[in-house]
């Protein structure tokens, strides 16, 4: 499968959104993949939307979801100085001074845009990140149920042995306590719904009280990390600016649960700007509890 995606991968990118419209889109579409769940998530998120209107925003986010699909296979294989072209990052000013500061910092991602141009940020053409060595790149990922596309995945986003050190989210505390004194970045996707045992945060989230991972401010706060909220936003088709705005530089300094809370306010000021560029067909609020807005 992976010498079947590679390839693939090495065709334009034009030509793989347009097999993706063909082998993704339009089946999507036909099939109504996850269209419950997508409507459901807007209609709660937006009662204002009448119900054309989340239709039309509904057919948007299958032709956004096509092109993750086309760009996530064109990355599979497309060179540095290729992905750096259609990649660029804004108020890099907040992880600069951070970094002069000795600190080590927990960048909060959302499924906003296509994350997946993260790897840009490691590409061996680039001499550091933000003032950090490439090798202190960290990205914490969960493994997937499915270990095929685990692996194709891990093959993905370690392509470059030059940073990006993939941390699976049970190694990071043991790694965070080994090298707490070591500047680096930490980068978390954190808008995904809290797993049964795992630690959540009470928000008030797009009109209604939701439940986010902890994780991420917890282990900011052990060790005193600072906190960044860091949303890979499209410029255009296939071109996006990774954009960081500061949370918190000491998350143990904070009330519990007000970095997670500040993230939530960043993340939904971007969706209702964008609203097709984010993941909806995840089922985000299928665990909850009351909150106060």
């Amino acid at each position: 499968m992976y010498g079947l995606i590679c390839l693939v991968s090495i065709l334009p990118l034009p030509v793989l959104y347009g097999i993706s419209f063909l082998v993704v889109v339009l089946p999507m579409k036909a099939l109504g993949y996850r269209r419950t769940v997508i409507i459901t998530n807007l209609s709660r998120s937006f009662p204002e939307m009448t119900y054309e209107e989340i239709g039309k925003t509904t057919k948007k986010f299958y032709l956004y979801f096509g092109r993750l699909v086309a760009e996530s296979i064109w990355l599979f294989t497309a060179g540095g100085k290729q992905v750096l072209k259609r990649f660029t990052t804004e108020n890099t000013r907040v992880l600069e001074d951070l970094q002069k500061k000795g600190k080590s910092v927990v960048v909060m991602i959302p499924h906003m845009g296509n994350w997946e141009f993260l790897r840009a940020c490691s590409c061996s053409q680039k001499e550091n990140f933000c003032g950090y060595p490439l090798q202190q790149l960290h990205m914490v990922y969960q493994q997937m149920s499915s270990s095929v596309f685990d692996k194709l995945m891990f093959r993905m986003r370690n392509r470059h042995k030059t940073g990006w050190h993939m941390l699976e989210s049970r190694q990071v505390v043991r790694h965070m306590a080994r090298h707490k004194d070591t500047p680096g970045i930490y980068a978390m996707v954190a808008d995904q719904c809290p797993g049964p045992v795992g630690r959540s945060v009470a928000v008030h989230f797009l009109g209604q009280p939701t439940l986010m991972i902890g994780g991420p401010e917890s282990l900011a706060a052990k060790y005193g990390f600072a906190m960044v909220y860091g949303a890979v936003h499209q410029q255009e088709r296939g071109r996006y600016a990774l954009r960081f705005t500061f949370i918190t530089e000491d998350a143990s300094a904070e009330a519990q649960g007000v970095p997670t809370q500040t993230f939530a306010q960043l993340l939904e000021k971007d969706i209702r700007q964008n609203v097709h560029l984010w993941l909806w067909s995840h089922k985000r609020w299928k665990r909850n509890k009351k909150t106060q807005s």
